[in-house]
């Protein structure tokens, strides 16, 4: 016969272990805004470790071969992965003990000097031609096949892989630049899933791809840095709400590209980019500890 005591603790284990195992993303993420530093802190570090490693963990220029298997505390590094010599990157990582999954997508890999840059720029052009419906794609371009350069729908096949091979996972998305433009889109397309990511691009001309896109207020939620070009350019383009990282001084260029029209070949806008977009800026922001500023105001998009 089992002790009453024993009983006991078997019970409390038991409820314990279901209650870990039903632990699920927030229907809204206001608690950006709203919730303790601790809510924040505890939400937006794990996410933006992941985002790193995407660069790290990848093939491409900032590859580590210290970081190809590295997860991050209390989380499991999925094995389910994207990763092409050429092409659209992807992570996935499980937190112990619950059915919270997040997919992490890659941003644009810099250095034009590799083909892991090449192909990123190439597919930043691929979206830009979905965007216009006009123009061509560069003639360095041809080195890819439209099935590499297309990775919006590379994006959607690998999150609708990994919802069949984890169908009791729930997901949430996140990313940074291209990553996070993919990160957004693709969780509008899985019933609006949450999404946390670092500097979007515009989104709103991409939604036409999507079919019936589910847009929820607070369902996704992006982070800027101040002087970032992106966030000058995404003003009127995003969904749901958007929170950004003051700055005292405005770094070299910011101000003179935040003044004319967005031109991200001048030489000042150049120069705000690299400091001021770069995921290495965003993971000083993480760490400050200085909490972004989340208006009441959201820019809705109706698509």
């Amino acid at each position: 016969m089992v002790a009453p005591s024993a009983f006991l603790s078997l019970l409390i284990a038991s409820k314990t272990s279901l209650a870990l195992a039903q632990k699920t993303w927030p229907s809204s993420l206001e608690f950006l805004a709203k919730g303790s530093d601790e809510e924040y802190k505890d939400f937006v570090t794990p996410l933006a470790q992941m985002t790193k490693l995407t660069y790290t963990a990848t093939w491409g220029s900032y590859y580590r071969e210290k970081d190809e298997n590295e997860t991050i505390a209390g989380w499991l590094r999925g094995k389910l992965q994207s990763n092409p010599l050429v092409g659209m990157r992807a992570l996935t990582f499980f937190e112990w003990n619950t059915n919270r999954g997040v997919m992490a997508f890659r941003g644009t890999d810099l250095n034009s000097s590799n083909p892991s840059g090449q192909v990123d720029a190439c597919a930043n052009a691929f979206l830009s031609l979905c965007e216009s419906h006009s123009g061509q794609l560069p003639a360095e371009c041809q080195n890819f096949t439209v099935h590499q350069l297309d990775y919006l729908s590379r994006a959607l096949e690998f999150a609708q892989t990994a919802a069949e091979a984890h169908p009791n996972t729930q997901w949430l998305y996140t990313g940074h630049s291209l990553g996070a433009l993919l990160a957004e889109l693709v969780a509008a397309q899985r019933s609006g899933a949450p999404a946390l990511t670092f500097s979007a691009p515009p989104l709103t001309p991409l939604l036409k791809r999507l079919k019936q896109p589910e847009l929820r207020h607070w369902g996704t939620v992006t982070l800027y840095d101040q002087y970032d070009p992106l966030r000058f350019q995404a003003v009127g383009q995003l969904w749901s709400a958007n929170c950004t990282w003051a700055r005292a001084e405005a770094p070299e260029g910011c101000k003179a590209c935040e003044a004319a029209p967005i031109d991200m070949h001048s030489e000042a806008c150049q120069k705000c980019f690299f400091a001021a977009h770069t995921f290495k800026t965003y993971l000083k922001n993480v760490y400050s500890q200085r909490r972004p500023d989340c208006p009441d105001s959201t820019n809705t998009v109706i698509v």
